[in-house]
């Protein structure tokens, strides 16, 4: 519960595993006219690395959490919400997003609820990216493994269940990349995917 709250969370984290968003965020790639929903949002670390965008909304169903993302100063733009709650199929319609960003989300969910979330994603006419990034179990990585059953999030995969989540949800998986904590000091491992939603006429032409 104290590990929760944002204020201890940001740095213990940091000084543990060197978290850094180094590929994560530019993994979006956003342009300037671009909108992105951030499901998970936390607290708002993805304002540090995204600063070029028409719209940005963040949801979290952690009060907490979004209580300080809307504090942080990077907030005050008019184009960037934050709300406590899901960010659901109707919220996808209203925002008409372009890109979605679930940092740390997915590891968090069951596969029923992973795969729904996911498949939501694909669902949206408006939506051409979807970045996920989550912690990993990797074969024979026995640091990385062990803080990833120490996350708080209880569904850690390793790659091939990552892979079915995508496979189920109907969405392509343009790539899958195992990033650093941190580029430089990192030593744990996390699974970073960029989906692509698969349109009717992406499935006539196979």
């Amino acid at each position: 519960r104290v590990l929760g709250q944002p204020f201890v969370y940001h740095p213990v984290r940091t000084l543990w595993v060197g978290i850094h968003y180094a590929y994560q965020y530019p993994a979006l790639a956003v342009s300037a006219d671009y909108v992105i929903v951030d499901i998970g949002c936390g607290g708002g670390d993805a304002l540090r690395y995204l600063d070029r965008f028409a719209g940005y909304h963040g949801y979290d169903t952690d009060g907490v959490a979004i209580g300080f993302a809307k504090e942080r100063p990077e907030a005050q733009r008019p184009e960037v919400t934050f709300t406590q709650g899901y960010a659901d199929a109707q919220v996808l319609a209203d925002r008409q997003p372009t890109r979605i960003m679930m940092n740390g989300l997915l590891h968090h969910l069951d596969d029923a609820d992973a795969v729904d979330v996911l498949a939501m994603c694909g669902a949206c006419p408006s939506v051409e990216r979807v970045v996920t990034n989550d912690v990993i179990y990797l074969a024979d990585a026995h640091a990385n493994n062990l803080m990833a059953s120490l996350d708080r999030g209880k569904f850690v995969r390793d790659m091939a269940g990552y892979r079915a989540l995508v496979t189920s949800a109907g969405l392509r998986a343009h790539s899958l990349d195992l990033v650093r904590s941190h580029p430089d000091r990192g030593f744990v491992r996390y699974l970073v995917m960029v989906l692509t939603p698969v349109r009717d006429q992406d499935q006539s032409s196979q």
